[in-house]
């Protein structure tokens, strides 16, 4: 009887903690009502409108083992970089030569344009042109 009673008591304090749970405050619903625009290789060249406030997910190509890597060329005021990082793509994400996705998260501080630039080359060789340049322009507003 007392083994029961035991778990009658864990249960009973559970639901008392899910319906303790505070409410979430005003400024945390804002939070999720900016959007995220998703870009990549195949938008090179084009004009892109961003709100201020909304985060632009650029993701490229790239392979890694051949040490080339995007990198952003100046400063892309007013897009913020909040973030990048490399994902494995496919099935064979694990084998050595296989191309990888280079994704940067940026987000729109304030209005204004922006030229965003990426060159893909490997960082050591300072005075060699790139392989390849991304560009887009970005309209925050």
């Amino acid at each position: 009887m007392t083994r029961i009673a035991i778990v009658v008591v864990h249960l009973l304090l559970f639901s008392l903690m899910l319906v303790a749970q505070p409410p979430q405050s005003p400024g945390a619903q804002q939070k999720s009502t900016s959007s995220v625009i998703a870009i990549a290789d195949q938008d090179n060249g084009k004009d892109i409108e961003l709100p201020a406030g909304d985060t632009l997910v650029l993701r490229l190509t790239s392979n890694p083992s051949t040490g080339y890597s995007w990198a952003i060329k100046g400063d892309p005021s007013p897009l913020k970089l909040v973030k990048s990082s490399t994902k494995k793509t496919g099935q064979n994400g694990h084998a050595v030569g296989t191309p990888v996705t280079q994704e940067f998260r940026l987000t729109a501080v304030s209005a204004g344009m922006a030229s965003l630039t990426l060159e893909y080359r490997r960082p050591w060789e300072s005075n060699v042109a790139p392989v390849k340049t991304f560009r887009v322009r970005v309209n925050a507003h």
